[in-house]
């Protein structure tokens, strides 16, 4: 039995009992067996288990770790400081969420602080601290959206995507930029979308006022995401469509939902998963850095005033101010508010956002996968967090 949340890995362990999330999609009951931080087997129920170390997990549900592609921060700790001991508070916080690899998100910032955030955290990239939540890469959300829907985004800070900006920031990504949200109908946003998705990153369509034809534009030069998913767009109307009918019908588009249950109503959390599948839809935190603080006012790292109370952060002025809760949360009301199959609310909080990264070492249990494990109890509350076969987090006793 695995103690703690920082006890060392054995050498070969086998997670037996459970229900598991077979790469499939089916859930059912089987043998996990990991080794040397990859899942060496996943074999069928009451399987030999050849001396392997026993972690009993019966009753419980076992699924790959969760990957957060949208997240700022968490516990008074952003990502865009680039300071490892803050990235090691945010890899704790995320953990006990049952997040085992991230992006960092970025907020609209002037192109010095920006540049020099993208700079830090490229170098930082890879497991935080050495054996935390791993780092890959960096989701640049902002400056390059819309004012009209720019959400808590500052607006002094709001600018269009230039050329001479982007070539920096790939320079100094070093590979490490990962997605970019950006609004396409601004001067030189398609031609920034061309840019990044000729460079690898996948581009985000988000924060944006674009038209049915604007966004069908933007996805044939290259969008393949759409940044929390009916927040900060246009809403459908049944003459002006918008950019949302686009997005969520499109195959060669990923949806991010923050299903925190305020964000998003759950009748339309399950109406964008009938309509767009759980191979499409991915679950996001979009949590900052006042995430898992106490109730009271906070100043996030770009100097938005928030107040956190009951579950939510809202401006000054009442408006949402992203999330307070982490995936492993978002899963739960996934199943229990809107109604989506436990399966196919897993896979939304793994195996769709590893591949909407190109990824497919994690965000599965196949052999040879990274062992990126959580372990949820039956009413689907955390019980482990395990990153490459290493325990980051355990709770054997809370259920919340």
């Amino acid at each position: 039995m695995i103690d703690d949340g920082r006890t060392e890995a054995p050498d070969r362990l086998a997670l037996t009992g459970g229900r598991v999330l077979w790469p499939d999609g089916r859930l059912a009951r089987g043998e996990l067996i990991v080794r040397g931080g990859r899942i060496e087997a996943l074999l069928p129920a009451g399987a030999a288990l050849d001396g392997a170390q026993i972690m009993d997990v019966t009753g419980c549900v076992v699924a790959p770790g969760f990957i957060d592609t949208h997240v700022h921060g968490g516990r008074g700790a952003n990502f865009m400081s680039a300071d490892p001991t803050c990235l090691s508070r945010i890899s704790e916080y995320l953990a006990a969420g049952g997040v085992t690899s991230c992006l960092a998100g970025t907020a609209t910032l002037d192109p010095q602080t920006t540049a020099a955030a993208i700079a830090g955290l490229a170098a930082l990239t890879g497991p935080i601290g050495g054996d935390g939540v791993e780092l890959l890469g960096i989701h640049l959300e902002g400056p390059f959206l819309s004012e009209s829907f720019r959400g808590v985004h500052r607006r002094e800070h709001l600018r269009a995507p230039m050329t001479a900006e982007l070539e920096r920031l790939l320079d100094l990504a070093a590979g490490a930029l990962r997605v970019v949200t950006l609004a396409p109908e601004l001067a030189g946003g398609m031609a920034a979308v061309r840019r990044l998705a000729n460079a690898g990153v996948r581009v985000a369509l988000g924060h944006s006022a674009a038209t049915d034809r604007e966004a069908t534009e933007a996805v044939d030069a290259g969008v393949r995401r759409v940044t929390h998913l009916f927040n900060a767009l246009p809403p459908i109307h049944h003459r002006e469509p918008g950019p949302i009918p686009v997005l969520l019908t499109d195959e060669r588009v990923s949806c991010e939902l923050v299903a925190d249950g305020l964000h998003v109503a759950p009748r339309m959390l399950r109406f964008a998963v009938d309509v767009a599948g759980p191979d499409r839809v991915m679950l996001v935190s979009d949590g900052t850095d006042v995430a898992g603080l106490p109730d009271g006012r906070h100043r996030r790292f770009e100097g938005t005033e928030v107040v956190v109370e009951n579950g939510r952060a809202n401006t000054l002025s009442g408006g949402l101010a992203g999330s307070v809760l982490r995936l492993a949360d978002m899963v739960r009301l996934m199943v229990d508010v809107a109604g989506v199959d436990p399966a196919d609310a897993l896979r939304m909080a793994a195996q769709t956002p590893a591949r909407s990264l190109g990824l497919t070492d994690r965000g599965t249990l196949s052999p040879g996968a990274h062992a990126d494990i959580v372990v949820l109890r039956a009413d689907l509350t955390l019980r482990h967090t395990i990153a490459r076969g290493t325990p980051l987090f355990s709770n054997e006793e809370a259920t919340t």
